[in-house]
């Protein structure tokens, strides 16, 4: 983005490059640019955007995932010169938009504010499951690889944003390429750790598991997994935090930085609360009902990182978009209208059903035999 430009008015440039170059029959250069229309340009302007007109945002962030796929020698011309003046239009309700409310307190609050909640749940949630794993398999002496994980997601986070301020920099398709493998990465590893921690359950498998394995299971080697599974989880989240919180900055008065700030403190304030509670309440649950509640949490988690991950590729162009005949979407559970991001979820959700149902079956099966 350049010095002074809007997220809008990258989008705007974009996409009316994308469409010259289409004219000039380059459906290569045409595609590239319109990613970069939406994840260069107006997927930075969408958290502001959103708490002003949502339906305007989802409509505008349809039609310009929803062009790429027509920018080919086999569209109609007409067509595709209708769909760009359509977005050109939306692309300007929004700016007009925002520039007519200049982020009103209560807007610039609420986006701010927003945004770490959003951001910054996943990875509290997977932070404060692995220290209550650790906690309560008695090696709190462990707790140390989940600090160092969650902490050199901070530091190369930061390290992430001044380099691409002042060295590299980094595209809106690299960005999301990023975000989704680290998302579908700690989706497969969440889902495992659900899987092991669900065979814990009972009585017995833990009293076993304390005898037999937990020397061998937290090994150096389990213990830097760990700490790589909390690099993860926290360092896309802050990574795309920052970014966000810099379009927003950019739309931001000088008068209105208390405000943005105020946001900032708010959100950090419920995820302290949340998380303390979190840590207190699984801590005092007893051992079986703990890896339970644990299973469920980290399956869900699963489920949502694994739907975020596939939109993400998706945006970037690495996983072909196929939409459902309703549009829709539940941001907060990752769950999106197109038949690949629905059909992994679907295939977690099923495996998470059979496993429960299998342990159901297990456990009756110990109860008659007791």
């Amino acid at each position: 983005m350049e010095e002074g430009d809007t997220p809008i008015d990258v989008a705007r440039v974009q996409l009316q490059k994308s469409l010259q170059a289409y004219q000039q029959g380059d459906f290569v250069s045409a595609r590239t640019l319109a990613i970069s229309a939406y994840l260069d340009g107006f997927e930075m302007a969408e958290n502001s955007l959103d708490s002003l007109d949502v339906h305007l945002r989802q409509a505008t962030e349809r039609e310009l995932l929803g062009l790429r796929a027509q920018l080919n020698a086999d569209s109609d011309p007409q067509q595709v010169e209708d769909q760009v003046e359509a977005i050109l239009q939306q692309l300007a309700q929004a700016e007009a938009l925002m520039e007519d409310s200049n982020l009103s307190g209560a807007a610039l609050f609420i986006a701010s504010l927003v945004i770490l909640l959003r951001e910054g749940l996943e990875a509290l949630l997977v932070v404060i499951a692995l220290t209550t794993i650790l906690v309560k398999t008695g090696r709190r002496d462990a707790l140390k690889f989940v600090h160092l994980g969650w902490i050199g997601a901070f530091a190369a986070g930061f390290a992430t944003w001044v380099a691409a301020q002042s060295v590299i920099t980094i595209s809106g398709a690299s960005r999301e390429v990023m975000e989704g493998v680290a998302a579908l990465l700690a989706a497969m590893v969440l889902f495992y750790v659900g899987f092991w921690m669900h065979s814990k359950t009972q009585a017995s498998e833990w009293q076993k598991y304390i005898q037999d394995s937990i020397n061998r299971s937290l090994s150096t080697g389990a213990l830097w997994g760990i700490a790589g599974l909390a690099f993860i989880a926290v360092y896309r989240e802050i990574f795309e935090t920052i970014l966000f919180y810099q379009s927003l900055l950019a739309q931001t008065s000088e008068s209105q930085y208390n405000t943005l700030w105020g946001g900032i403190v708010a959100g950090v304030a419920l995820l302290a609360v949340v998380g303390f509670a979190l840590m207190r309440y699984s801590v005092s649950l007893p051992i079986g009902k703990f890896f339970s509640a644990t299973t469920y949490v980290l399956l869900a988690l699963s489920f949502v990182l694994a739907g975020k991950a596939v939109a993400a590729l998706q945006e970037a162009a690495w996983i072909a978009i196929s939409p459902l005949p309703v549009q829709f979407s539940i941001d907060w559970l990752g769950i999106y209208s197109t038949w690949q991001g629905l059909g992994l979820q679907a295939t977690i959700l099923v495996a998470a059903l059979w496993l429960m149902r299998k342990g159901g079956a297990t456990a009756e099966a110990a109860g008659k035999a007791a």
